[in-house]
């Protein structure tokens, strides 16, 4: 398959928009032109990749936009475009919908995860760049909203899966680099020039390392950010941006959990799922089924998905969590990992009484480790009848809150090699507890 007349052929159609930006779309344009804001335009096309080519490929063949090289703000472009001239364009695109045989359900379920990886980059890259100082942010980030559409369209070109990961088959396709694939597609949909200079082949830049570390670390959140690979990438990103590694993997957080947040198709929720579940090797996460779930469930599934991370991941021997029970302001045992049939910590009901440890522990948001020696004082120095049943092995806790809201309590620990807790394993439980904590309620 020859590379140039494929995006030559892509050039030639007007593809269809997402259902939910189409219907958004119409109602605002429905409206009196005096009350059409452009502001909310922009922010429709920014929110569906698929309107947002639509709009650049009108001023892609600009003579001014190809002489200085740039990619002009999608506000900027509505605005060259014209009010009149916008509403008749966007009145006659059509809506993306699954069609068995021509554009089969789980085809469609995965061009939007792969919509929902370009806009969780795009929100990682503007918060990379704004704490590295730059203002400038709009251009990567529509850099990287179109960064994977050639693999969505192949993928919709084909109805197929793709075999190996998207990317990489679309370039084995034509045997190029991705890069080159981009190249042609910028230079025949035609977009503005500016996008050569940030996806497109070429000798990189800072602002452009940011933009492929953050395409790189979104589009590989399905395989856990466990993997050491994943983590040198964000550690990359933090020294180029002169912050911490904690920082710096924050904003992927809030990236995936703000793209969650606004789903104009179930494919948006699944980098953030991703990230909680932390699916382990060659287990694939089942992201259809919870695609409904309310926050609520949301919350819950995650809390299991977390324990079985602790347990085959991390190596916990025990995982405990225990649930607030509101009523009768107390702890209860809800999900468990390693405890006997038998053991007494089943039904032990841990009270919140003032002045007992979990009475203080479980009053704010907080973690506690405890080594051996540790663990023998809680026992002198407190009556809990939680210290007589768990038994004397090292262990560590932390809180679960929903804002200032007490939703549980985890408890891990090694209870039958008695081995050690090292610093990078309790810091890995304390962070996912701190992403289950972002997750709406």
């Amino acid at each position: 398959m020859d590379l140039n007349n494929w995006t030559k052929a892509l050039a030639e159609k007007r593809w269809p928009i997402l259902p939910d930006t189409l219907a958004a779309m119409r109602d605002e344009i429905a409206r009196h032109s005096d009350l059409i804001n452009f502001t909310d335009l922009a922010n429709l096309c920014l929110s569906d990749p698929f309107l947002l080519l639509d709009l650049y490929r009108v001023v892609g063949n600009s003579r001014a936009l190809q002489r200085n090289e740039g990619i002009p703000s999608v506000e900027q472009t509505l605005m060259l475009m014209g009010l009149e001239a916008v509403v008749n364009r966007f009145n006659r695109v059509e809506g993306l919908e699954p069609e068995e045989g021509k554009l089969d359900a789980e085809v469609y379920e995965a061009v939007g995860d792969w919509l929902g990886r370009s806009r969780v980059a795009a929100f990682i890259v503007k918060e990379w760049l704004s704490i590295m100082g730059d203002l400038k942010v709009e251009d990567c980030f529509v850099a990287a909203l179109l960064y994977n559409m050639p693999g969505c369209l192949y993928m919709i070109q084909r109805n197929q899966l793709p075999d190996r990961p998207l990317l990489q088959e679309v370039s084995e396709a034509f045997n190029v680099d991705y890069a080159q694939v981009l190249e042609s597609f910028i230079k025949h949909m035609p977009l503005p020039g500016g996008f050569q200079g940030l996806i497109g082949p070429g000798a990189p830049n800072k602002r452009k390392q940011l933009l492929k570390l953050a395409l790189a670390t979104a589009n590989s959140l399905e395989h856990g950010v466990q993997r050491s690979t994943w983590l040198v990438g964000v550690d990359t990103a933090a020294k180029l941006i002169n912050s911490t590694p904690e920082m710096a993997y924050m904003a992927v957080v809030h990236a995936a959990l703000n793209v969650a947040k606004h789903p104009h198709v179930p494919g948006y929720t699944y980098p953030a799922r991703a990230l909680l579940m932390l699916p382990s090797e060659g287990r694939k996460a089942e992201m259809r089924k919870a695609a409904a779930l309310s926050g609520a469930d949301q919350l819950e599934a995650a809390i299991k998905e977390s324990i079985r991370f602790l347990a085959n991941d991390l190596k916990f021997e025990r995982v405990l969590y225990y649930h607030y029970e509101h009523d009768g302001h107390a702890l209860k045992l809800r999900y468990q990992v390693g405890v006997a049939a038998d053991s007494p910590l089943r039904k032990l009901e841990v009270e919140l009484e003032p002045g007992s440890f979990f009475g203080v522990f479980a009053s704010k948001p907080q973690s506690f480790h405890a080594p051996k020696e540790v663990r023998g004082q809680l026992s002198r120095r407190y009556g809990d009848a939680f210290f007589q049943q768990v038994g004397e092995h090292e262990f560590a806790l932390m809180t679960l809150f929903g804002g200032h809201t007490l939703s549980g309590v985890f408890y891990v620990d090694n209870a039958v090699s008695g081995r050690e807790i090292d610093d990078q394993t309790y810091h890995r439980f304390k962070e996912m507890i701190t992403r289950l904590a972002m997750m709406p309620r």
